[in-house]
């Protein structure tokens, strides 16, 4: 029934009112609307499980770089444990259920999370009521950390607030105060395909052609100026990547001038072969290892190919380093894609030590905590692009959670999406010309497709696979002694 006939219906109702009130029909008006939902009544909502299913590609099999990082090498996944839900990473979706039938959904960042960042919070989500998303996030919060780590608390938070928009039928960014926007701008990254300036070149006019409206090309400084005699100084055999770990001032990873200026005359030539799509906005990250100093050095000398942004060129959390590069350049800084919660990012805001913050909305600590973000930078006049690396389900509660932010300038999208991404939900190929639509259904306004998902992964490790094993596996809750 349409909400016309049911007005006009109900008019025409209430008009014998005299007429019936004898044979006592008006007792029962209350139960007149049909169309209200009814299949969730919110403060009877209790979770009753939790599950995940890793996501490895098509035939199960280990995705690209399992087992040595980014880029790294394939490596054997040892078996799944029974009742432990999974045995090692991958891209992780969970699955909330409730004792009312309907389950949320969430995921922790694509590149390698382990389950037990996920599972390891069962004991403390169960019982409890999934539309008080604060509260369970409070819980749980401190077992996450920055990095990769943060994710889990992420899929836990992202899929309680689908869960709250579907018991209430309203979308996840009405209940984070309404929207800014109606669609995301999206800026279009991805690893070339070749070191061939035509190939990056071609690329690069294929993602403008489609309509994305701001650019990010991984500058890899030794890659670039590996065999150039002069340009590069660095311990034997270092390439520029961090290792182990170790911060850039460990590695002693210096570039010259000379080097400088081939890196900047390497984007001149990309840019050259771009013809008219140079003049959408580029911005570079994944410069290597470098030190302070020859990060300022490279800035400068980039300074004439007119970068948009030059991203991550020390670790987020070193400000006084931030501060002296960004008061010695004239190219905007962002960075802040690994920090875990809001007060991870405000000594950099405060400071003015970078332009704009980079968080991943899927490591930040969930919807709630990168709006929270955006408010506490817009507070020192620093915005905000949002770093993603996800399925269609991460992408779409991220783009909730942004549509509720005001600062809010654009969000990554890894290009090229695998095949399979499109057959996750009923929204098939999420972006449009550059941009992702803000779903407008309830919670995630996205419907998940299990049978899809299934393909993807290996026995034990999807969502009919039970995860018992965590449900009792509580550790210490303090924060201090």
């Amino acid at each position: 029934m349409s909400t016309k006939e049911n007005a006009i219906g109900r008019r025409a109702l209430l008009g014998t009112g005299a007429a019936v009130a004898g044979l006592g029909l008006l007792a029962d008006l209350e139960a007149y609307p049909q169309n209200v939902n009814r299949n969730s009544i919110p403060s009877d909502l209790k979770v009753t499980d939790m599950r995940i299913a890793v996501l490895r590609g098509p035939g199960g099999q280990a995705p690209a770089g399992y087992g040595g990082g980014r880029g790294g090498p394939r490596g054997p996944i040892p078996p799944a444990t029974p009742g432990a839900g999974a045995a090692s990473g991958g891209t992780i979706v969970v699955r909330i259920d409730t004792n009312q039938g309907i389950s949320g959904y969430g995921q922790t960042i694509g590149d390698g999370p382990q389950p037990n960042y996920v599972l390891t919070h069962k004991a403390r989500v169960l019982g409890e009521n999934p539309c008080n998303v604060d509260k369970i996030f409070r819980k749980i919060k401190i077992h996450g950390a920055y990095n990769r780590r943060g994710s889990g608390v992420n899929a836990i938070e992202n899929a309680l607030w689908d869960l709250a928009g579907k018991a209430y039928g309203v979308p996840i960014y009405q209940m984070l105060g309404g929207k800014f926007r109606d669609k995301v701008r999206m800026y279009s990254e991805g690893d070339p395909k070749t070191d061939s300036i035509a190939d990056i070149a071609a690329d690069y006019r294929e993602r403008v052609a489609a309509g994305f409206t701001m650019l990010k090309y991984d500058l890899g400084v030794p890659r670039v100026l590996q065999g150039k005699r002069g340009t590069m100084s660095a311990p034997a055999g270092y390439n520029g990547e961090p290792g182990e770990g170790p911060e850039n001032y460990y590695q002693g990873l210096e570039v010259s001038d000379k080097g400088c200026e081939l890196v900047a005359d390497h984007v001149a030539a990309i840019k050259e072969a771009m013809g008219d799509a140079a003049d959408i906005p580029m911005a570079h990250d994944h410069f290597g290892h470098l030190t302070v100093k020859s990060c300022i050095k490279l800035a400068n000398a980039l300074e004439r190919v007119t970068p948009s942004m030059l991203e991550d060129m020390v670790p987020w959390f070193r400000v006084e380093e931030w501060k002296l590069i960004n008061n010695s350049i004239r190219v905007p800084t962002l960075t802040g894609e690994d920090a875990y919660l809001v007060e991870s990012l405000e000594p950099l805001c405060q400071a003015r030590a970078v332009d704009y913050i980079h968080p991943d909305h899927l490591v930040i600590g969930g919807c709630l905590e990168l709006k929270k973000t955006a408010d506490m930078a817009a507070k020192y006049s620093v915005g905000m692009m949002v770093h993603s690396n996800a399925t269609p389900i991460g992408y779409a509660a991220g783009v909730h959670a942004i549509a509720a932010c005001q600062n809010f300038l654009a969000m990554e999208w890894h290009q090229p999406q695998p095949a399979w991404h499109k057959d996750l939900t009923d929204k098939g190929d999420l972006v449009v010309k550059g941009y992702i639509p803000v779903p407008t259904g309830p919670g995630l306004g996205i419907k998940v497709n299990e049978e899809a998902i299934r393909s993807l992964c290996r026995q034990g490790e999807f969502f009919t696979d039970p995860t018992t094993y965590w449900d009792s596996q509580v550790g210490g809750e303090k924060a201090y002694t």
